[in-house]
């Protein structure tokens, strides 16, 4: 049986990909043990599947896809630079995504209520969109982290998003590959 680790996601639009590079280039300065993520990989999960047997792939992205059909292009502003747990004792380093009208979050909720007959479960933790800047490894000079991450900021900037994706995510030594299974345009 081939499994293949699957989420559901959106990017960030590729300007503000730049700009959040540019904040993470500046965080790396410290020289902390961060894995850092590339700017090419900068996504907001809105649902992780984990491993879904290949055999059930047509029938889950068909469902995604209905699932998807009554929503329409939406506005998310992406805002702040945060870290889980806290900023004084970080282990993710991300950037937040908002969308005030709620479509976001009534997106995850469809997905999560249409995908719960194939055993997904739906995530018991509070829905926060974030796009994951880099994951600390060690505590090796994290001190010089954590001021930056009170002092550096990521001004507000909004962007149209018109579609969401179904991702492959290959684990490998040097971190996650990831690929389109499937495109959905709102």
């Amino acid at each position: 049986m081939a499994f293949i680790r699957t989420f559901i996601a959106f990017n960030a639009p590729e300007p503000l990909r730049n700009d959040m590079k540019v904040l993470q280039d500046n965080l790396k300065k410290s020289g902390a043990d961060v894995k850092w993520e590339c700017a090419e990989k900068f996504h907001a999960t809105i649902k992780f599947l984990g491993d879904v047997e290949e055999s059930m792939m047509p029938v889950i992205l068909s469902t995604i896809e209905t699932t998807m059909l009554p929503f329409r292009p939406f506005e998310v502003t992406f805002y702040s630079l945060g870290s889980f747990p806290n900023k004084s004792h970080p282990r993710v380093i991300w950037i937040g995504c908002d969308n005030p009208d709620g479509t976001l979050l009534r997106i995850k909720d469809s997905l999560d209520k249409n995908l719960v007959q194939f055993g997904f479960e739906i995530e018991k933790r509070m829905f926060h969109p974030h796009i994951t800047l880099g994951r600390v490894r060690s505590e090796n000079r994290l001190r010089h982290l954590t001021p930056m991450l009170e002092k550096l900021t990521f001004e507000p900037r909004k962007a149209h998003l018109d579609g969401i994706f179904v991702m492959r995510s290959v684990l490998k030594s040097e971190g996650a590959e990831y690929s389109v299974l499937k495109s959905i345009h709102l």
